[in-house]
């Protein structure tokens, strides 16, 4: 092996080694956090478990997952193809996505490049790598930029990278703002894109209209084929604007038809069947979540060099029409999809472990 290429596997596996501890860590931390709802197996639901899990991967020390969703699942059978949030993350999206690209493509700047043919925020303001631009990527000055933002009522700023849980997302009343505060977060030293705030459909707005609540969806691409895994509808909740679960929003899921089902959770596993807010979730319908999934199977095809498992966040707007608001290249968060939808990969689940570690079975 030459020097260059010796170094260069050092790095991709110093890499990789780092990123497991940390996801782990992680991982650990949230199963902390759901301590209230699990539900002890009995000695035919472990054996069962372990025995289908055998011929992939020993998951003596991942019981407590499956103790967390047998809380949820009502079809005991189905239990051992739930797949524990530490396999999910550890195993399988980092053998399905790289996350290192991902970093660097999943930039809300870019999307605009990306998705010239679907609907997204119109972006009033950017910055990328220090330089601030305007829509059509044309560099300005902090004073044009200004003059820009006082057009708009309302803005809303997001950093360009890295916003998961909704981090740094500020929103912007342009009659309550000087000028002088307007330049200080133009002058913000992190990547940002300023967008208008979007008026969402009815159909969701009735459930919760403090925030943009989005359809979550998770798609997979497997032999050939884009297989949609999970459509969840995530919902903000007492006055809050964003609709992030870890922000204390509740999630949803959804069914074929485009209904919500019974019930939706926190991160926690604590479960509503109507919104605090809002009404009863079972029934409810959210209009354009079939144009949702069209738009999903779409354009899952334009990651394949860095992704084939994707994490969806579409607003639906007042014509009814999916609107893109982030793609999660890397590490989508699973637990809310088997909470509200089963395993996350049903009838597939087989196919997928087999991929992942080879088993020739």
């Amino acid at each position: 092996m030459k020097l260059h290429d010796m170094l260069e596997k050092l790095y991709v596996d110093g890499h990789l080694m780092y990123r497991k501890r940390h996801r782990r860590k992680l991982t650990n931390n949230d199963l902390a956090k759901k301590q209230n709802h699990l539900t002890i197996l009995d000695g035919a639901q472990r054996e069962e478990i372990i025995r289908f899990w055998q011929p992939f991967k020993n998951v003596a020390d991942e019981m407590q997952w499956f103790e967390f969703y047998n809380s949820f699942c009502s079809d005991k059978r189905q239990l051992k193809y739930y797949i524990p949030d530490s396999i999910m993350y550890l195993d399988i999206d980092l053998t399905l996505t790289d996350p290192a690209r991902s970093h660097q493509l999943d930039d809300k700047n870019l999307y605009d490049l990306y998705f010239k043919d679907a609907k997204l925020p119109r972006a009033i303001v950017r910055k990328c790598n220090g330089v601030i631009l305007d829509k059509d990527y044309q560099l300005m000055t902090i004073e044009q930029a200004v003059d820009l933002c006082r057009k708009e009522s309302q803005i809303i700023k997001k950093p360009s990278r890295n916003s998961q849980g909704g981090k740094g997302i500020k929103f912007m009343d342009l009659s309550a703002t000087t000028d002088e505060e307007l330049t200080r977060e133009l002058n913000d030293s992190k990547d940002f894109i300023i967008q208008e705030v979007l008026h969402q459909h009815e159909s969701i707005g009735n459930i919760y209209d403090k925030s943009i609540n989005t359809v979550r969806i998770m798609s997979l691409v497997l032999d050939g084929k884009v297989h949609l895994l999970s459509g969840v509808l995530r919902l903000g909740r007492d006055g809050s604007r964003v609709d992030n679960a870890s922000k204390g929003g509740i999630v949803c899921g959804i069914n074929e038809d485009g209904t919500l089902k019974e019930y939706a959770y926190n991160t926690k596993g604590d479960q509503w069947s109507q919104h605090p807010q809002g009404p009863v979730f079972k029934g409810q319908e959210i209009e354009g979540y079939d144009k949702c999934c069209a738009l999903v199977k779409s354009l899952a095809g334009r990651f394949c060099t860095t992704s084939k498992l994707i994490s969806w966040d579409l607003a639906i707007d007042k014509d009814g029409d999916p609107v893109i608001i982030e793609v999660n290249l890397s590490f989508g968060e699973v637990d809310f999809h088997q909470m509200c939808n089963g395993p996350i990969f049903g009838d597939l689940t087989e196919r997928v472990l087999n991929e992942i570690y080879k088993t020739g079975k």
